[in-house]
């Protein structure tokens, strides 16, 4: 029996984000996954090397990396239209959660109970606020960079997305914007002059 699991998670590359706004580079989910999971790996790590608290720097990268999984079968649904009315709002979450137990059935029956994890329960994990951090993280860094490279269209959502992790009152996301967010801002000349 051939599982289509793999075949599912590959097609992230497929699903474009910020379908509402004009970028000047275009992103997938796929691309954003990969930097939401470096992100919640470092986020993780602050938490262990910089606070001296325990954590699983690698669980929290994996919880990240499939925080977007659904999306093989919804797309993203851009944010306006996700909050439209929290009616909607709530349908959606209903449909995610069917789309993570869809994904989850297209693995052999041995493997599921150890993606479950990731796949249905992943927001009951305790590491889960690191790895929603990142996502968020993530969308504000692709923020930087399109109005780093003067795109008026993502003024407004750096704003908005900034004073979103502002309002987590997260050590670690406090630490990761003051070191290295402003790094984003610079072209690849103005991060080659820092060296």
């Amino acid at each position: 029996m051939s599982y289509p699991f793999f075949a599912y998670m590959s097609r992230l590359k497929y699903i474009a984000r910020w379908g509402l706004m004009r970028s000047t580079i275009p992103e997938n989910d796929a691309e954003h996954t990969l930097q939401t999971a470096m992100i919640a790996h470092a986020l993780a790590l602050i938490r262990q090397d910089i606070f001296h608290e325990p954590t699983d720097p690698e669980h929290c990268a994996m919880l990240a990396l499939y925080h977007d999984a659904s999306e093989v079968f919804t797309g993203d649904l851009p944010t306006p239209v996700k909050y439209f009315t929290p009616g909607l709002h709530e349908k959606y979450e209903e449909i995610e959660i069917e789309a993570r137990k869809k994904l989850l059935a297209t693995l052999p029956e041995e493997l599921q109970e150890s993606y479950a994890s990731y796949l249905v329960t992943l927001e009951q994990d305790p590491l889960w606020p690191l790895a929603k951090a990142a996502d968020t993280l993530s969308a504000f860094l692709k923020c930087a960079e399109e109005v780093r490279d003067g795109n008026p269209e993502f003024q407004e959502a750096y704003r908005t997305t900034r004073k979103k992790l502002e309002d987590l009152h997260m050590k670690e996301v406090d630490w990761f914007l003051a070191r290295f967010a402003k790094s984003f801002e610079k072209t690849l000349d103005q991060l080659n002059q820092n060296q």
